[in-house]
């Protein structure tokens, strides 16, 4: 018994080392339009390749909160200046008043 335990668990373990085998480290492959680096596997898998801190690898990338955080800031920044100047026009600059 312990004999054809022992050829079952050769015969599992050669099987299961088969897809092991078979797996390819990826490659790096860069776009030579956007610059952008991916990992592509032979088999024809491909996946964006990340930075440490979880960025695309490509040259214009930048830190997505700090795009939208920056384009809101500019945003607000030039509405708050439409209101000001608004006000200003139709009450005049009360801002400062005047002691005569």
């Amino acid at each position: 018994m312990s004999r054809a335990l022992l050829i079952l668990c050769t015969v599992l373990t050669v099987a299961s080392a088969g897809p092991t085998a078979a797996l390819d480290e990826p490659f790096v492959w860069r776009d030579g339009e956007s610059g952008c680096a991916y990992l592509l596997t032979r088999a024809g898998g491909i996946t964006p390749r990340l930075r440490r801190d979880g960025i695309p690898d490509c040259p214009d990338a930048r830190v997505p909160r700090s795009a939208l955080i920056d384009d809101a800031a500019r945003g607000l920044a030039r509405g708050l200046d439409d209101l000001r100047r608004e006000l200003n026009n139709r009450f005049g600059d009360r801002s400062s008043p005047s002691l005569q």
